[in-house]
């Protein structure tokens, strides 16, 4: 199945759900998503990092987690065959071969610059992300949290 069909099948068994009653009632939110109930994206399930003391970092390993992990958080070991992996790992596996961390939250050579131009450009398969989708503030967090380890 194509995954412009896959997407369209899920998108109908969604609304399939929700007119048939089966959606459930939205859960109460962590006070981290209270702090962030103006931001432009859902956060899920956000595990605080008592690590961080910079509430910009915080901030941003919340972006991170809700918009980035997806495809560039760390592989599960126990993947099954068929089961998607993390594409955004997997492809800086292939590119850097090891001379650099696959894993964007272990870099020592990204700056809040290199992280905007990616986010707001893409590459590859990675989309862009508009404004509209991830504030300038929620980048800049983004940032922040990215080049962390660079200091």
């Amino acid at each position: 199945m194509s995954t412009l069909k896959f997407l369209a099948f899920a998108g109908l068994a969604s609304l399939v759900a929700v007119s048939a009653g089966a959606a459930e009632p939205p859960k109460a939110q962590p006070p981290s998503a209270q702090r962030l109930e103006g931001a432009s994206w859902s956060i899920g399930s956000v595990r605080a990092d008592p690590g961080l003391k910079d509430a910009t970092e915080r901030t941003g390993r919340e972006v991170f987690q809700a918009r980035c992990e997806a495809c560039h958080g760390e592989i599960p070991r126990d993947i099954g065959p068929g089961l998607p992996a993390r594409a955004g790992t997997m492809a800086l596996q292939i590119k850097y071969k090891g001379a650099k961390p696959a894993l964007l939250e272990q870099r020592t050579d990204l700056t809040p610059e290199t992280v905007a131009f990616f986010v707001r450009k893409g590459t590859g398969v990675m989309p862009f992300f508009r404004p509209t989708e991830l504030t300038d503030d929620e980048l800049a967090a983004l940032g922040a949290y990215l080049s962390r380890k660079r200091r």
